[in-house]
């Protein structure tokens, strides 16, 4: 496995300023990094949206209110330190965010994460694929051989489990 990531050129992208109907978007996604989940949150992913980490493979829209309705459970807060919009041309059909968050965990424990974070829209403008790379490094899948596979997999199993541990409705959590 190489130690450079394709997206190890996205941290010196230039930033763009969004469009109304992107900072829209983008300040519900950050609600839910923030661990503050509102159904209007969910309104801007279709149905079967795919959110992939380096921790979970979560699919369809259920799934993925699971994982981040989960995030209250384990983490104290959750704060956006700073994002930019990243003016990605190899990705015009994106919407690409450098996020960094800290996480301060239920025990105490604080994790600052730097992310790159890229929002697929689909023909109606809702989400239909969430990327988060933690430290802009690509996520792991079934095509890097067979630890891909293994990552895959255990990616898929953990959000079927965070899905029947987790409520979909965030006015549940």
């Amino acid at each position: 496995m190489p130690t450079t990531s394709l997206n190890d050129d996205t941290k010196t992208l230039p930033s763009r300023q969004a469009t109304p109907e992107e900072q829209t978007i983008i300040d519900e996604v950050l609600s839910l990094y923030q661990a503050r989940p509102t159904e209007q949150s969910y309104a801007h992913y279709a149905p079967t949206a795919v959110f992939h980490d380096p921790v979970s493979i979560a699919k369809g829209l259920p799934s993925i209110q699971s994982q981040f309705n989960g995030m209250p459970k384990a983490f104290s807060s959750s704060t956006t330190e700073s994002y930019r919009v990243l003016d990605d041309p190899s990705a015009p059909d994106c919407l690409r965010l450098d996020l960094t968050q800290r996480y301060v965990f239920k025990t105490g424990q604080a994790k600052t994460l730097n992310s790159l974070v890229t929002l697929r829209r689909g023909a109606d403008g809702r989400i239909v694929h969430h990327e988060e790379e933690w430290d802009h490094k690509e996520n792991r899948t079934g095509e890097d051989g067979f630890l891909g596979r293994l990552n895959e997999w255990r990616k898929k199993a953990d959000a079927k489990l965070v899905e029947k541990m987790v409520p979909a409705d965030p006015n549940k959590v």
